[in-house]
């Protein structure tokens, strides 16, 4: 495997840092551009590049905007185009082909992926969907809802606790630690985050119904923090006639740090690969030669 990083700066000076792992002897003509969770970072995926790169995937995984390695007040925008925008804009300047580049989201990613597809930004051969965030079922105080709606309008970067459980991600003890002692984890948002998180709920349920390409969707039985039902609500109305969902028994939000990471990566490549097999471009030679065979 090999990696690449750079940043690349947007128009509203934010330095966005991205990581491009590569596998390492075969050249691979796909594109799987990853679109991380709220508070987390693409460094925690090193696990799934490999995976993913000896399959012949290249992986691309940004740290967005306010979060890891990338500039920015952590975790806060005032909408979440700008997430989307960023989305866009490393897609350009990584030259990313829409026929071979899927684009996957993970929860708050999975919106900001959802979002994307459904303002046509960016045409991807296919969207993968990992516990999207499509409805909430993590508890949010009323009472810090309120208050965050007096502060927004004095202090939209008041902070307030996430919710987030390391514990109720992932079954799997070592990955739970290793998020906990994690320092690029955030645990807060600003009210500004959370009423623009919700805007884009909002419409990302609104406008289900424009999304037509192939979605393959995984989902954990016992995810504590985005809501299934909300999740098949919009499943149902969006117009993919090319579409698959796994449900993932007892399993929670973090599907890829489970234990059992492995199958489920390979779930998602075995439908990918019906759909994008790794095929090279064929020389100018080899296509006149099989035209005359023809």
């Amino acid at each position: 495997m090999r990696l690449e990083m750079q940043v690349i700066k947007t128009p509203d000076g934010m330095e966005l840092f991205v990581r491009s792992y590569f596998p390492e002897t075969s050249e691979t003509q796909r594109t799987l551009y990853w679109v991380h969770g709220l508070g987390e970072h693409g460094g925690r995926h090193d696990h799934i590049a490999e995976f993913l790169t000896k399959s012949g995937w290249r992986l691309v995984i940004p740290d967005l905007r306010g979060h890891g390695r990338s500039s920015g007040v952590r975790t806060h925008v005032k909408s979440f185009d700008e997430y989307v925008d960023d989305v866009v804009l490393i897609w350009k300047h990584l030259e990313l082909t829409d026929a071979s580049t899927v684009l996957l989201g993970h929860s708050m990613g999975g919106l900001v992926a959802v979002r994307t597809v459904q303002e046509g930004r960016v045409s991807p051969s296919a969207l993968v969907l990992s516990s999207p965030l499509l409805g909430l079922k993590l508890h949010i105080n009323p009472l810090s809802v309120m208050l965050g709606r007096v502060l927004i309008r004095f202090l939209p970067t008041a902070r307030f606790s996430n919710g987030i459980d390391a514990g109720n991600m992932t079954h799997d003890s070592e990955f739970a630690s290793m998020r906990r002692a994690d320092p690029l984890i955030i645990k807060t948002v600003t009210a500004s985050w959370f009423f623009a998180m919700q805007a884009a709920l909002v419409a990302g349920q609104r406008q289900a119904s424009v999304v037509s390409l192939p979605v393959f969707a995984l989902q954990g039985s016992l995810d504590r923090t985005t809501d299934p039902v909300a999740m098949g609500d919009w499943w149902e109305q969006i117009q993919s006639t090319e579409k698959a969902m796994v449900l993932l028994e007892d399993h929670f939000h973090e599907l890829f740090f489970e234990s059992d990471w492995r199958e489920t990566t390979n779930q998602m490549l075995n439908w990918l690969e019906r759909r994008n097999p790794n095929r090279h471009p064929k020389s100018r030679d080899e296509e006149d030669r099989a035209i005359a065979a023809s």
